[in-house]
């Protein structure tokens, strides 16, 4: 059986990877953010988007398994 948490933990794992293999989504040069082409700067934004969706996934699982532990 699968823990309830893991759906939305998995979910925050999966959705920066998925969005980051998909480089036709942001192989182009416009638009530029302080002279930095949309390839470079969107994939550095997706760098701290997917840090907080990881530390996110970690603290829903981290609290799933204390609350399996109380039960």
């Amino acid at each position: 059986m699968v823990k309830a948490s893991y759906i939305p933990a998995a979910l925050l794992l999966i959705i920066p990877t998925v969005v980051l293999l998909d480089v036709p989504l942001y192989d182009k040069l416009n638009p530029q953010l302080f002279g930095l082409p949309f390839f470079w700067w969107f994939q550095g934004l997706w760098l701290f988007i997917a840090a907080f969706m990881y530390l996110a996934a970690a603290l829903i699982l981290d609290r799933g398994d204390k609350d399996g532990r109380d039960a």
